[in-house]
């Protein structure tokens, strides 16, 4: 009904009533306020008996009723017909109160005025009249209503307003507290304090899915029923949070005993009892992440709408991070994994028994492992990033190791494999080593190259011992037959020379003399056949205890003429504390005896002999050195070579003679010589050779 249409304009009182409700409207702080401002004041310039203010917001679908004089037995009665128009009636541009009886004995009607804002219904307006005729002037009412839909939307826009401010502190509070770790397990007991802080609950969840995404896992759990429910799972298609992962709807649930879909098992388990909750989907971007329930709204109260939307607000940054603490704790783990592989292979490069050496593309050295040390005999922080790895080639090795690699002989390009040449000492000795080789590539260039080398002297010795071997035994077979075929002719001629030089006493003194030569000739070589079968037939050596120290000084007896012969001093050093060894004594004489000869014949003008005892480790040694002109280098590897000699009159076989008895005992002779410097033979013996 338009101002026209009522044909009055506004009285004088009806527009100081207006400006009166104006007033106190103002002085109100909120609905509850404003309602208990103006009901007084409208029952007094409407005469009702009662009035009423029944609006639809802060808390659907529950609606907030403010009285004003109604009778108690009343006051249910006009809240059914509020709830029950609401449905009803929208927001109208005309004016058409809804007349409702009350109960006959009441003699009354509710007189009910649509309140609204645009084309969004607020609420009611209600008096309490005995008759309809008893309304105030329409035009008086339409001012009233309009005035309070005016004010009651302002509340209602501040309260929205601190609805929006109170949703930004809480994402501002989960951001801060999840922002502050990225371990997993902190990461949820965050949110879930925050969450019930921030709708007031008594517990929380959070419910993760699995790795087969087949069921929920109680990941975080606060409240009573945290001890028995954490780490539980269950089928993600059952429960009310299973509900609600399938529709990806968040919901609220206010009976959930009478839910058909409420798993309760776990409250039967646990003791606690679920009374309502609200449940939010985690999804963060395309991943869905899991379930965030809160459970029992604190003070027995229902969840309201405002609780799902403030928790659906906060759902996507908490799903965010628990993803990204997800990732994390899997990056941690891997990392963690990749750490001990690292560590392991590190072990393995460093304890390994051949070389290991990587160099950057610059040919930096990056890796330089325990046996590299060994073989090379630099330490590790010698090298590493210090020196280039063509340092450890002698000169021009390396180009030709590079070339290889480059090259398809040994493995094609890039690789080498088993490829035989020599490497370069700290002390600059040339190492014969075999390299397998490969290069690294990133990114469409040459990253790294990784060298496996092993030392080749042990296997060569054990090569040279072996041909050695086999060179001795082809040696003794033609020596023994040498020996037999030239053995008894040399008797028949020996002893027919001797009885012609013996027959001829008195004879010319030339020919005397040329018979003397062939004798002594023929005893030459009647000693050097006994050598040559020495060397071919050597004997099982007979064991038993010797004292190596008295066997020396018996040496020194024996040669003590020869020495004084040869201006040679002798000089013995012995360790009293040598224990016995097993040895052949015989075969051990003609050891010693052999190296001390050498070592006199190396002395032409004189010099001095030493013997000198000792131990080392668990072998006893004994070294005769001499004085004498030494041996050259060039030859070194030559001396016990059979027949091999630097002597006019040697055989040559006496060092060759003496390795092969000190072998058969499982000892060792070691050879160190300077040209005019001496040498010294040191002959090594097991302490319990068996």
């Amino acid at each position: 009904m338009s101002d026209r249409e009522s044909q009055d304009d506004l009285g004088a009182e009806e527009v100081a009533h207006l400006l009166e409700l104006t007033e106190i409207a103002l002085q109100a702080e909120d609905l509850e306020g404003l309602a208990q401002r103006v009901l007084p004041v409208l029952t007094r310039v409407t005469g009702a008996a009662g009035a009423i203010l029944c609006l639809e917001e802060p808390r659907p679908p529950f609606h907030s009723l403010f009285q004003e004089g109604i009778q108690p037995g009343t006051l249910p009665l006009i809240k059914t017909i509020c709830i029950e128009q609401f449905q009803q009636i929208p927001a109208q541009e005309d004016f058409r109160p809804t007349i409702v009886p009350l109960a006959p004995q009441e003699a009354a009607h509710l007189i009910l005025f649509s309140l609204g804002r645009q084309t969004k219904p607020l609420g009611f307006f209600g008096l309490v009249l005995p008759a309809p005729d008893q309304l105030p002037r329409k035009i008086f009412m339409r001012k009233v209503t309009a005035l309070l839909a005016y004010f009651i939307g302002q509340f209602l826009d501040r309260l929205a307003c601190d609805k929006k401010i109170a949703h930004l502190n809480t994402y501002l509070a989960v951001s801060s507290k999840v922002a502050q770790t990225l371990n997993l397990r902190e990461v949820i007991e965050a949110v879930l304090y925050s969450s019930i802080a921030a709708v007031a609950a008594e517990a929380a969840s959070v419910l993760l899915l699995d790795a087969e995404k087949k069921n929920f896992r109680f990941y975080g759990v606060e409240g009573p029923a945290k001890p028995v429910l954490l780490d539980v799972t269950f089928p993600v298609d059952q429960g009310l949070a299973g509900s609600v992962f399938q529709t990806q709807k968040s919901a609220i649930f206010n009976d959930v005993q009478h839910d058909p879909r409420f798993y309760g098992k776990f409250d039967s388990v646990s003791g606690f009892q679920t009374k309502n909750l609200v449940a939010i989907p985690l999804v963060a971007g395309d991943e869905k992440v899991g379930v965030l329930e809160v459970l029992n709204k604190a003070g027995g109260e229902p969840f309201y709408e405002d609780d799902r939307l403030l928790l659906e607000s906060i759902a996507g940054e908490i799903a965010f991070a628990i993803r990204n603490a997800r990732v994390s704790e899997e990056k941690q783990t891997l990392a963690t994994k990749i750490q001990r592989m690292l560590e392991f292979q590190t072990k393995l490069i460093q304890t390994s028994n051949d070389g290991i050496i990587a160099n950057d593309r610059h040919g930096k050295i990056i890796i330089f492992n325990e046996g590299a040390e060994r073989v090379l005999g630099y330490r590790s922080d010698e090298v590493i990033g210090t020196i280039k790895v063509t340092q450890l080639y002698p000169p021009g090795v390396a180009q030709e190791v590079r070339a290889q690699i480059d090259g398809p002989e040994y493995g094609g390009p890039g690789r080498l494999i088993h490829y035989e040449t020599m490497g370069l000492s700290k002390s600059g000795e040339q190492i014969p080593v075999e390299l397998s080789a490969s290069l690294i590539y990133g990114h469409n260039q040459e990253v790294t190259a990784v060298g496996f080398f092993r030392d080749l002297r042990e296997r060569r010795q054990m090569q040279e011992k072996l041909l050695q071997s086999e060179r001795l035994a082809a040696l003794g077979q033609m020596a023994a037959h040498i020996s037999h075929e030239v053995k008894n002719p040399l008797v028949v001629i020996g002893g027919l020379a001797r009885q012609v030089l013996k027959a001829a006493g008195e004879g010319p003194p030339k020919s005397v003399e040329k018979l003397r030569i062939i004798v002594e000739e023929i005893r030459r070589l009647e000693e050097f056949l006994a050598e040559v079968g020495s060397f071919a037939k050597l004997s099982e050596p007979r064991k038993c205890p010797i004292d190596l120290n008295s066997l020396i000084r018996e040496m020194g007896l024996k040669l003590a003429a020869n020495l004084q012969e040869n201006r040679i001093e002798l000089t013995v050093s012995l360790d009293p504390t040598l224990p016995q060894i097993q040895f052949d004594p015989l075969l051990l004489r003609q050891v010693l005896l052999n190296i001390a000869k050498n070592g006199i014949e190396a002395m032409p003008a004189g010099g001095t002999l030493t013997f000198t005892s000792g131990r080392e480790h668990d072998r006893v040694l004994v070294r005769i050195s001499d004085t004498g002109e030494g041996i050259a280098p060039g030859i070194m590897d030559k001396i016990f070579q059979p027949f091999y000699s630097t002597k006019p009159k040697g055989s040559g076989l006496g060092l060759a003679i003496s390795q092969t008895i000190v072998t058969a005992h499982q000892g060792e002779i070691r050879v160190e010589s300077q040209p005019h410097q001496g040498t010294g033979v040191t002959v090594l013996l097991p302490a319990e050779s068996k």
